[in-house]
């Protein structure tokens, strides 16, 4: 049996470009895997962005708890806050108060 190699008789310039193209063409394999497949460039931008908005969420929501918290803490010790509360929330009075509404036209759905 017969080296393979050895039964193509190749020349120099031959051996050259069939290295070239072969290299190439994994070459090209990597750059198509690196932006395109499932741990590609590509998908790491996207990942990335999305862990931006996610972050920013999470920053959000955490000043949003961090001022309920806070209103919280006021509604169970602050009487003060807790009639503003209720005043502006509930639509509460105080005995002999009397309270005016006016409503916007837009909001009506007149707009006019």
């Amino acid at each position: 049996m017969k080296r393979f190699a050895g039964n193509l008789n190749l020349t120099n310039k031959q051996k050259k470009w069939a290295f070239f193209g072969i290299a190439g063409a994994v070459s090209i394999y990597i750059i198509i895997s690196f932006l395109f497949y499932d741990i590609g460039f590509i998908k790491y931008i996207k990942m990335r962005g999305e862990f931006k908005r996610v972050s920013a969420d999470i920053k959000r929501l955490k000043e949003e708890n961090s001022k309920l918290r806070g209103e919280v803490k006021s509604l169970k010790t602050d009487p003060d806050y807790i009639e503003a509360f209720a005043r502006e929330k509930l639509g509460l009075a105080k005995e002999g108060e009397i309270i005016y509404r006016f409503e916007d036209k837009d909001k009506k759905g007149g707009g006019r």
